[in-house]
């Protein structure tokens, strides 16, 4: 056989192979999905990119965790460096990323259009509507609940060891920071006082001395109120560091607009910080408060056991299978808020049916908790969606103070004992709820929902019902 007639051969020989091939290809479902996923392939969001950082974590016990960042955007580079860029600039690259139209956020909002025109659940099943499953990131979601479960609700508080409140210089100033407003408000600018203080290598201390939450006794004396909720918060005020600090006149008292005003120090996300006192090296805004808030906010053991077990036996709530209102209202109207129409909360729960498996399956809307300061909204609630199941602490707590007509702080100083004590057991028991739901819905409007953002291990499935008309809910939170 000659040179010519072996290229004719091998040539034949390729066409064949090839022939072969593209009838495989052709007949393999599998072959030509994965083409047309990487046809379809979009840069993931930092939730995305989180979520498998942990399911690669779980499976390597080895491997060190990261931080989650800003995914990089897909806009041509801009001159300036990232950090150049105000938080609003980043904000916005963030929401355009997590907009990005996959086929999954395309049939996801068109399941939720669809589920917006169901009145109640026996229309949903008359309609004989086909939602698809649950997709692998709502398993996986329910997993990273599971473990935040197992966390917060075993005989110890579970991987946040305690803060370093004595890493610090001993003889530079110490700051004096107030606890001033409500619970969530005071202990957020409590947090992010604790995180300015670190960066200035300075010890600090909370002054309980003029707060709403620490009225004086009938013959005049404050007697504190953190140490009855939650274990120690900054070095008490007998520290020697303290005590040598008021001696020598280094005491620094700071205001909590020096904590929120500026985006740097609200530590907003996709901001980068170094902490090398709390052995952060370049770690992003978010990240930073997400590690930070369950290792400062570490309830007396008290109230995280009656917390759980009102989550488990008397609401029956499993983590990750229910979705959780929060309506805040009382002292709220005095600060110029419009509150949310309640209608608004039934319309985005339907919107996020899809997600659960128990109305893919047999048509059953999860149990909704609802967490609110004024209990009439229960009625309310019922009477909208007469099938639906709606549980709420406001169901076995009858003390009027804590939760009949609304919270208003300078109703406070007028409480007993007892009923101080029944609202934080409530309080307590609904931010547990919330951080363990698999769908938030409530409005930015409060505190309670920034606290409850950063206790959840993730940003997604958190809405916020008074974000600008057609805006993502990131717009919000993204300058928390």
């Amino acid at each position: 056989m000659n040179v010519h007639e072996q290229q004719m051969l091998a040539s034949m020989v390729l066409l064949c192979v090839f022939f072969m091939f593209a009838v495989f290809a052709a007949q393999s479902p599998n072959f030509n999905e994965g083409l047309r996923r990487r046809s379809e392939a979009v840069p993931k969001t930092a939730d995305e990119v989180a979520l498998e950082y942990a399911r690669l974590a779980a499976a390597t016990p080895s491997l060190k965790p990261i931080d989650a960042k800003p995914a990089e955007t897909t806009k041509p580079p801009e001159p300036a460096t990232q950090e150049e860029k105000s938080v609003a600039e980043m904000s916005e690259q963030v929401a355009n990323q997590e907009e990005q139209p996959t086929q999954e956020n395309a049939e996801n909002k068109g399941e939720a259009a669809m589920s917006n025109r169901i009145e109640n659940i026996n229309e949903t099943q008359e309609a004989n509507i086909t939602l698809k499953p649950p997709s692998q990131d709502e398993i996986w979601a329910t997993d990273a609940f599971n473990r935040l479960h197992r966390d917060m609700c075993g005989v110890v508080w579970a991987n946040a060891d305690p803060l370093p409140y004595e890493s610090c210089d001993p003889n530079a100033p110490v700051n004096s920071i107030a606890l001033f407003g409500g619970l969530t408000n005071a202990l957020k600018l409590i947090l992010l006082g604790g995180v300015k203080s670190w960066e200035e290598n300075r010890c600090f201390f909370v002054d309980e001395s003029k707060s709403h939450l620490n009225p004086p006794d009938k013959d005049g004396v404050r007697h504190g109120f953190l140490h009855k909720y939650m274990e120690p918060i900054g070095l008490p005020l007998n520290h020697p560091y303290v005590v040598n600090a008021r001696k020598e006149r280094r005491v620094v008292e700071r205001n909590w607009g020096e904590f929120w005003n500026e985006m740097e120090a609200r530590r907003a996300y996709g901001k980068v910080f170094n902490l090398p006192s709390l052995g952060f090296n370049e770690i992003e805004g978010h990240s930073l408060k997400r590690n930070l808030i369950r290792r400062m906010w570490r309830p007396h053991q008290k109230y995280r056991k009656f917390s759980c077990s009102a989550m488990e036996n008397t609401h029956g709530l499993k983590p990750g299978e229910y979705i959780a209102f929060s309506v805040r209202r009382g002292d709220k109207s005095e600060e110029k808020f419009a509150f949310t129409e309640l209608t608004e909360y039934i319309s985005e729960a339907e919107n996020q049916l899809h997600r659960f498996e128990s109305i893919v399956g047999i048509g059953q809307v999860p149990k909704i908790f609802v967490a609110t300061d004024d209990c009439s909204v229960m009625s309310e609630f019922r009477t909208m969606r007469p099938d639906w199941t709606f549980v709420s602490e406001c169901d076995v707590e009858d003390n009027k103070a804590a939760a009949q007509n609304g919270f208003a702080l300078s109703d406070f100083k007028d409480w007993g004992a007892d009923a101080e004590d029944a609202h934080f057991t409530k309080f307590f028991t609904e931010i547990y709820a919330m951080t363990m739901s698999r769908v938030f819905i409530g409005v930015a409007y409060t505190n309670v929902s920034w606290w409850v953002y950063f206790l959840r291990p993730f940003r997604h499935s958190f809405i916020l019902l008074d974000k600008p008309k057609g805006e993502p809910d990131s717009r919000i939170f993204n300058f928390w």
